[in-house]
């Protein structure tokens, strides 16, 4: 009994540091892409049209643009849990951003959405979470300059003209009506927020 409740104390201790160092990397892995700085969305009513001829159309007008080292691809995304199912994206990265793009069928229309996420770097991650201090010292280190501010800005103005050039093109070819000022307006979050 003695040698079993060595071994617990011991071990058990190099258990519960490995537990913890875990949840922390999960903590700042999981933050990775949490800053979203816009989203958008629509649906067009009775109007049918191929997830994947989409993405085609779109990953042909963003190349067509001329924006160098983009990187752009077909992903497939977990709808919820480990267990749940998967949905396919069109990424567009670029920079420290990432532009997920989601076109599918839904009911009789056609859903489109997209978020432009901004990636934070490994060392201000980690810097972000030491207590107390972290927030300030990441704002000190990893300032917002005019520059990030303004390549956030000309991101998304490049991806939502490339998104809404294909869904005029589209909407034009089938007849169906085009989308108002109001539907073609994105929701801006501040990006930089800490």
């Amino acid at each position: 009994m003695n040698d079993f409740l060595f071994y617990l104390t011991r071990y058990g201790i190099y258990l519960i540091q490995i537990l913890v160092a875990f949840l922390i990397l999960k903590s700042i892995f999981s933050t990775t892409l949490k800053s979203h700085h816009s989203k958008w969305n629509t649906l067009i009513d009775n109007f049918n049209f191929s997830t994947q001829e989409f993405y085609k159309l779109l990953k042909e007008e963003l190349q067509n643009q001329g924006i160098k080292r983009i990187k752009i691809e077909q992903v497939s995304l977990k709808e919820g849990n480990t267990f749940s199912s998967r949905r396919s994206y069109l990424r567009a990265t670029w920079k420290e951003y990432q532009y997920d793009i989601c076109a599918a069928p839904f009911g009789k229309g056609f859903f489109i959405s997209w978020w432009l996420l901004y990636k934070n770097s490994l060392g201000q991650l980690i810097i972000s979470k030491i207590p107390f201090v972290g927030g300030w010292l990441a704002r000190k280190l990893y300032p917002v300059t005019y520059y990030k501010i303004d390549t956030a800005s000309m991101f998304i103005s490049y991806a939502q003209a490339a998104v809404l050039k294909v869904i005029d093109d589209i909407t034009k070819s089938q007849g169906v009506r085009a989308l108002s000022e109001q539907e073609r307006k994105p929701t801006l979050q501040d990006i930089f927020k800490r």
